[in-house]
């Protein structure tokens, strides 16, 4: 996390959207007179709050969520009528779990140092096992949720490798949070997953390559391609979907 973001979290035992949300309610609010004022573009956010744009995103997301803006292809962050002129900031402090940027970067930080200590204690049977893991992903491409049964399974088994059983729980932990994140499915849902499928599963085999080659430093930087990967994916295509006005 950027300093930026060090000084805007440590304003409440928050999490950061939720912080950033209520900045923007706060603004929203300040204007609530201005009739011919617009709230401003992510990127002006980003700029003006001084945090990443998916700490934007993610507010953003937040606050549809509650009914307070609402994202409208090329007209962007709309700002919706209030039934009353105060903003509830206790309805926006409720926390309704991780964002899905906050949760790939600590997929990040976790499973990348995972993968490399993984790549040392590498047997070929758990080559054998990450191999299946990619098989069945290919093959039943066309079933989301095996496909992503497959997925976490690959993950897992990366962290079995380990042989650390904190690792293996954190990391079961991080995927169980993933799957009840209201605001991952929001978010998710612009996903095309066939258009990008080859790519992850590229990644996936560059992880392996990695571990067969016994190579820590690859497989910690595989690890960490493949995370940041999902992650621009899921901006780019959250992007596409909400903000193009397609």
């Amino acid at each position: 996390m950027a300093k930026d973001e060090d000084d805007v979290a440590s304003l409440g035992n928050k999490r950061l959207y939720q912080v950033v949300a209520q900045r923007i309610a706060r603004l929203i609010e300040a204007h609530a007179d201005d009739p011919d004022w617009r709230l401003p573009s992510e990127r002006e956010l980003a700029e003006e709050l001084k945090v990443s744009r998916p700490s934007i995103r993610e507010a953003v997301i937040a606050l549809e969520m509650r009914g307070i803006v609402e994202v409208r292809g090329r007209a962007g962050i709309v700002i919706l009528p209030q039934n009353n002129p105060q903003i509830s900031f206790d309805a926006i402090n409720t926390d309704i779990g991780p964002g899905p940027f906050e949760l790939l970067q600590a997929r990040m930080a976790v499973e990348s140092g995972a993968a490399a200590i993984a790549a040392q204690r590498a047997t070929s049977y758990d080559i054998m096992r990450l191999e299946d893991s990619i098989r069945r992903m290919q093959e039943q491409a066309d079933s989301p949720e095996l496909n992503e049964k497959n997925d976490r399974e690959f993950h897992m088994t990366v962290a079995n490798m380990t042989g650390n059983a904190i690792i293996v729980s954190i990391v079961e932990a991080l995927w169980a949070q993933r799957d009840a994140s209201r605001m991952w499915k929001k978010i998710h849902e612009q996903i095309h997953a066939e258009n990008i499928r080859p790519l992850w599963i590229g990644d996936h085999h560059a992880v392996v390559a990695a571990m067969k080659m016994r190579n820590p430093d690859a497989a910690y930087k595989a690890m960490s391609r493949h995370i940041n990967n999902v992650s621009e994916e899921l901006f780019q295509a959250d992007e596409r979907g909400r903000f193009s006005g397609v």
